[in-house]
């Protein structure tokens, strides 16, 4: 009877501690969600963290594109201003990538929500970033950047240069 009791004490003890370990994660998930600031179309801040988008780059906010007939246009501030008008309102969950992944410029690395919206896939989706073919296949949106290029949405519309070969020509690299 003894063993019985004790062993009940066992199991109880280890539900609660599993228990606290799975509800661990939502007070850590307190940092990654909050209202937005749009930094750059794939680069946004949620109280003190930066977070850049997995699996696409999108592009920069200086970046100049080309109307069909040649005209230049500001596609980077557009690019912007239309996901800081999703945003509007909306509290933002930010799941970091791989823990506490970084790039170079001390971003997190992240996946990011609005609702049901993901972010990365909508600013592909509108035209205002480019799918990185080598992302992990559940956030890979090269088929989604064929569907607007082939729609002529945001940048597709006309021409640009690709966000990386546009950086690497700047001395600022943003």
């Amino acid at each position: 009877m003894r063993m019985i009791v004790s062993l009940k004490y066992v199991v109880i003890t280890i539900s609660l501690i599993v228990g606290g370990l799975a509800v661990a994660p939502l007070f850590e998930t307190d940092r990654h969600r909050g209202p937005t600031e749009v930094i750059d179309a794939d680069t946004l801040q949620i109280n003190d963290n930066r977070y850049r988008l997995y699996g696409v780059d999108a592009v920069e906010a200086s970046q100049m594109c080309r109307k069909p007939d040649g005209t230049p246009w500001p596609c980077g501030q557009q690019a912007i201003d239309a996901l800081s008008d999703l945003l509007r309102g909306r509290e933002v969950v930010c799941e970091a990538w791989q823990g506490d992944l970084r790039d170079a410029y001390d971003r997190l690395i992240a996946i990011c929500h609005a609702g049901a919206d993901d972010l990365a896939e909508w600013l592909v989706k509108n035209g205002w970033a480019v799918a990185d073919p080598d992302a992990n296949r559940l956030y890979n949106y090269t088929a989604v950047e064929r569907t607007a290029k082939f729609l002529g949405k945001g940048i597709w519309s006309g021409g640009f240069e690709q966000p990386q070969d546009w950086r690497a020509t700047r001395t600022g690299k943003e």
